[in-house]
Parts: C-alpha cells; structure tokens; sequence
C-alpha cells in the first residue's frame, strides 16, 4: 500500500536546525519513493509503501513537526476505474 505523508515543520529556528541535522544523519524510511517541499519550506509531501506506516520513522521525526497526515492511496488505474464504475452503479 502507498501513503501520503503531509507534514509541517514546528515553529521556530531551534526546530528547522534540529530536523535538517537528524535528516543529514537518518536520511529517509525504507520504502520513501519521493519527497517534496512546499515552496513554504515548512511543509513537506512524502510517498511512502509500505505494508504499515514505519513508526520508527514517525517517532524520529515527530518532536520536529507541529502536525503529520496520513493518507493511504492507491493508483487510479484500469482497476480503480472498473471498481469505481460498480460503485456508481450501485447507487442507482
């Protein structure tokens, strides 16, 4: 399964320069496909599979950032297409 991770920086300088200094050291969780930051510099975007959120991870990072959302996704394809049909048409 894939997640979304949406999270954003805690306030204050002393936070920035703690997380920047345990990224350098930790890097990124095993499964982490891509990361992105919001042109705020405060806010940053991770796709994650992974079987379960690593919560290792979660909790190296989590003093850091003032709040965190998990979103389980799955792609919009040829499946996700056919299942979104029968849902509408189990509607009528």
């Amino acid at each position: 399964m894939k997640f979304v991770v949406i999270s954003k920086l805690a306030p204050g300088v002393d936070s920035t320069r703690k997380a920047l200094d345990v990224f350098k050291k930790v890097g990124l969780p095993a499964g982490t496909e891509s990361v992105w930051a919001a042109a705020d510099a405060k806010t940053f975007i991770n796709i994650v599979e992974s079987d379960s959120p690593d919560m290792t991870a979660a909790a190296t990072y989590a003093p850091f950032f003032s709040e965190s959302t998990v979103i389980p996704v799955v792609a919009v394809d040829a499946s996700w297409l056919e299942a979104m049909e029968a849902a509408v048409a189990n509607l009528d």
